[in-house]
Parts: C-alpha cells; structure tokens; sequence
C-alpha cells in the first residue's frame, strides 16, 4: 500500500545523557544539573530509546512504510540472533533523506537514511552498515562514552545534550559543540570514539559472516564512501558521524580475508527495497523510473528489481497496462513476497477490483498470520470499497496487540467516513502524542472532550491531557537546557 506520512526535520537525540533525565516518572523532573550517568541499566537504556523514537518521529521524515520497516528488521533480526550482549529488540527508523546515514542509539533504536539504501549496491553492504551500528548498541558504547565524559566534565551534561541535537541536524556544526562543551577532555573523547569505531568494525565484521553474509561487504561500503566523498561533500554525513581512514579500511579488508569463502545468501528483498525507495523516496519522476527500468531489462530479463521497478513507476503513471505485464511476471517466482503482495494489492485497488485484493490478502494472513503489511493492505481495501465499518473492526482488534502510525492513520479515516467524531479526535490524540506532536495533541484531546459524553470516556480523556501536557513540559525542558 502506499501510505506516507512525513514529520519536520529538525531535532533527534534528546536523551543521550542522564539517568535522571529519562526517569520513570518525568513530571517530576525540575533540572539536569550535573547528574551522573554512571551505571546506565539496560531498562533505563529502554526508555530513552522509546523517548527517541518519539522524538524522531515528531521532528524528523520518518517513512511510515510497512514493507520496508518489516525488511530493514528482518536483516537486523537474522544479524541479532548471531550477536553477543543483544538485550532488546532492534527497531529501525527510516528516514526520508537523501543523504547516506545511520545511527545507534538506546535500546536498540537503529536509524538510517533512505539515501544509505540507494547507495548500497548489494545485500551485504546494507547489513555491514547495520551490523556495524548494531555492534555500537551491544557494545554499549554511547552508554560507555557518556560515562568517560561524567569523568572530565567540568560544566556538566548539560552542554552537551544541545550539542548533540545541533549534531543531528548538521554534524560538523554539532560535533564543535560537543568538543566546545567538554573543553580539555576533547582529544581524549576523539581517541575514545575511534576506539569505538575500530570494534565495531571488528565485531561488525564477524557478525556479518555467521549471518551469512559476504565480511568483505564492510571494506567495499568503506571504499565507496571514501571514493564519493573524497572531496568532502557534506551530504556523506556517515564520514562526520564514523571517520574513515585509509588505515581502517585496510584493517576491514584484512579482517575479512580470514574467513573461508563460503555461499553468501542475499535476498531479492534487497533488489525490491531499493526500487521502493527510488521510486516512491525518492526525487526522481515515474517516468523517468519507467525508463531506467525498461533500460536494465534489456540487459537481463530476470532483473526482478527491474520488474518491481517498472510496476512501482507505472502504477505512479496509471499506465495499468504496463504495471499488469511486470506484476504478472514478479508473480511466477515471487508471488507470495511482501513487496509484491503489497504493490499487487496497489493495483488491483487501483483498478476498482476490490473483491480480488480482499482475497489475496485474507489468503496471506490465514497462511502467514496477521503481518502488518497485510493488516494495514486490507484496511485500506475496505476503506477504498466504503466498507468503512469492516476496517474500523479490522484495525482495532488489530490494535489491541500492535502499534502502528498506518494502521492508526487508516483507523482515523474509518472514524471520519462514518462520522465518528467522538472516536475520531480520540485516535487523532494517540497518533499525535506517538509523534511527539504535543501541542497538536492537546488541541485534539480537548476538541475529543467536547464530542465525548460517557463518563468513563470523558475521565480517560482528561488524564490522557495531563499526560500530555506533563510528555510536552519534559520535552520542552530538555531542549531548553
């Protein structure tokens, strides 16, 4: 399905610094002064992971898109089942960016721009950036940094959480800062983090291996970054964040020349998701996306990224024709894939042929379980149809065991069609306070009180506004540090 929803560029990493600013209870939070961050446990690393993702999502383009989420997560879960020290889940933020990017952060919380993925020309090279990152988190590294800095601090952390909100927004700027905030200990810090580099390329690259995937990936992806941005272009923000040095890249070449060659197993997933992003995240029109894949297929027939390409692109142009002959051909060896499940879905929506995309999808989930790519297609079927009250009961059951910016998103729909305004501003509310948008929330959550009369209703809605209004003042606290 093609669903996007977009936040503001702007502010990410808010809570890499003290235990205390990530408390249970944060309306009882007055001031960061000097805390320590000594002995960060691993369920406080959980919560500021989880008051990231909030933060992202309401400053940063995150791509709302299930197919992708459920394949970046896939490499990152074959990858952490051959890891040592995993003590969460890993979750990815994609972000609609051009430029080539990713970052660690608490609990898991792996970012990476939709530029990192059109660059990358194999399976491989994308999982040696994740793994690398992944590395940074079970190593727990930003956890370990914070607490050398507590060591040399003289000013406290509090300098350097602005610093490390500039950082995201412009990494040369932001790293400035935090050697500017931290004073005498910044060449100590630089040689801390390289330290940091160095194992996580080493770890990095073993992890990649017993994945199954090819350890000389990481050097190429060094190499590649290097050759592009060997004048500097600040959009490579990868070489700011992770410096790259003729001796590292030697080091990872060596490296993987230990390991037995062996067959490396790469998904057409990747073939298919960098389609996705060229042509749905990207700044390139469909009819030029059409062209370039009719041009790759005649070099080879069996380009399958190609295919998905080329029914991505027509479907953007309503040449239904064209979208029907690459979906017919996807479907002889990939019928039951995700990407093609959800792009065939598109088309037969497209078409008005309601009854055919139901099917297809109640057949996916009775043989591979209620994914959220299947949830979120079938929804939005109903909804298409004007079966509104069939997607309302879909997604809230579905809802009760899952989150999700889509489904949600579809559910306020559902409301709005059925002239649900009570439900309506209530789902509204939620979807606004998971983005971190507080003021808009507030505003919803009081436009809900005046449509909402069942008691037990009004009482949820109003402690849900002192929540709110608590989430937003704690926010506000720390960017004012």
């Amino acid at each position: 399905m093609k669903f996007k929803l977009s936040g503001l560029m702007a502010v990410l990493a808010v809570c890499m610094m003290s235990s205390s600013v990530c408390a249970d209870d944060v309306a009882g939070i007055t001031d960061f002064g000097t805390a320590g961050v000594r002995a960060i446990t691993v369920e406080k690393e959980k919560e500021m992971g989880e008051l990231f993702v909030t933060v992202a999502k309401s400053q940063l383009p995150v791509i709302y898109d299930p197919v992708l989420e459920q394949y970046v997560t896939s490499l990152l879960s074959r990858m952490a089942a051959r890891a040592d020290g995993v003590k969460y889940p890993f979750e990815p933020i994609i972000v609609e960016d051009h430029t080539i990017n990713a970052a660690a952060f608490f609990g898991g919380k792996i970012m990476l721009n939709s530029g990192l993925i059109v660059a990358t020309d194999n399976e491989s090279q994308l999982a040696s950036v994740l793994a690398h990152e992944m590395t940074h988190v079970t190593q727990r590294h930003l956890a370990r940094s914070m607490e050398a800095r507590q060591d040399a601090m003289v000013t406290g952390i509090a300098g350097i959480v602005g610093s490390l909100i500039l950082g995201v927004i412009n990494p040369a700027v932001g790293m400035a800062g935090v050697s500017a905030s931290i004073g005498g200990m910044a060449q100590s810090n630089i040689n801390y983090t390289r330290a940091n580099e160095y194992e996580a390329d080493r770890l990095g690259i073993d992890l990649l291996y017993n994945s199954g995937f090819n350890p000389n990936a990481m050097a190429d992806m060094m190499r590649k970054l290097q050759v592009r941005g060997e004048n500097f272009n600040p959009a490579f923000e990868m070489l700011l964040t992770h410096p790259l040095s003729s001796k590292r890249v030697a080091e990872a070449e060596n490296r993987a020349r230990f390991y037995k060659v062996k067959p490396y197993y790469e998904s057409i997933d990747f073939s298919f998701a960098k389609s996705r992003v060229e042509v749905r995240y990207s700044n390139i029109s469909p009819k030029f996306n059409l062209e370039a894949a009719k041009q790759r297929l005649t070099k080879s027939q069996n380009d399958y990224g190609a295919w998905y390409m080329m029914a991505l692109a027509a479907l953007e142009l309503n040449d239904y024709a064209t979208a029907e002959k690459a979906l017919n051909k996807l479907k002889v060896d990939y019928g039951r894939n995700l990407f093609v499940i959800d792009t065939l879905t598109d088309f037969y929506v497209a078409k008005g042929e309601y009854a055919k995309a139901e099917s297809l999808l109640k057949e996916m989930i009775k043989s591979k379980g209620e994914q959220e790519v299947f949830i979120v297609n079938l929804a939005n079927v109903y909804i298409e149809s004007k079966n509104y009250a069939k997607a309302e009961n879909l997604l809230k059951r579905y809802r009760r065991n899952a989150k999700s910016v889509t489904a949600d998103s579809l559910l306020k729909t559902a409301y709005m069609k059925q002239n649900k305004t009570c439900e309506l501003y209530q789902i509204n509310t939620d979807i606004l306070e998971s983005k971190g948008q507080w003021n808009q929330a507030i505003n919803s959550v009081n436009e809900a009180l005046r449509y909402c009369n069942e008691k037990n209703t009004v009482l949820r809605l109003k402690a849900l506004a002192s929540r709110i209004v608590e989430e937003r003042d704690f926010y506000d606290k720390l960017i004012a540090q």
